[in-house]
């Protein structure tokens, strides 16, 4: 809750960066995007160490505890954000180069649109398969 106000009540009702910039203001919902994206990368960089370099298969497969926590949390009843800034900072650990690349399409179709959920769809598209 912030401001008093509680965004499972307002707007799309997700906790999400999105609807945190809807409903309370830009400024608010960028520590919220950042917290996300350090949700999905921190566990994987971890991992990464852990397992070493050469696995990173056991890193995706581990980063689906933060990915599928930002989405089907017990305390907001399974209804979380969808965990698109989740599943980016997630990639931005495996393929950095590849994720910046992906948010230069994102904030392009943003420009033009104004819809972020088609701007998402686009930017995941434009990510090349296999990339790591």
């Amino acid at each position: 809750m912030g401001r008093g106000i509680d965004l499972r009540e307002h707007g799309s009702k997700n906790l999400g960066a999105t609807n945190v910039y809807r409903i309370l203001a830009g400024s608010t919902a960028i520590p919220v995007a950042l917290f996300d994206i350090a949700k999905g990368a921190i566990p994987v960089l971890f991992f990464a160490r852990w397992a070493g370099a050469a696995s990173t298969y056991g890193c995706r497969s581990r980063s689906a505890g933060p990915r599928s926590s930002a989405t089907c949390s017990r305390r907001t009843s399974a209804s979380g954000g969808k965990g698109v800034a989740t599943a980016a900072g997630m990639f931005l650990a495996l393929a950095p180069v590849a994720v910046l690349l992906a948010i230069l399409v994102w904030g392009i179709c943003l420009w033009l649109t104004g819809y972020v959920s088609l701007s998402s769809i686009l930017a995941v598209a434009s990510v090349p398969c296999g990339c790591s």
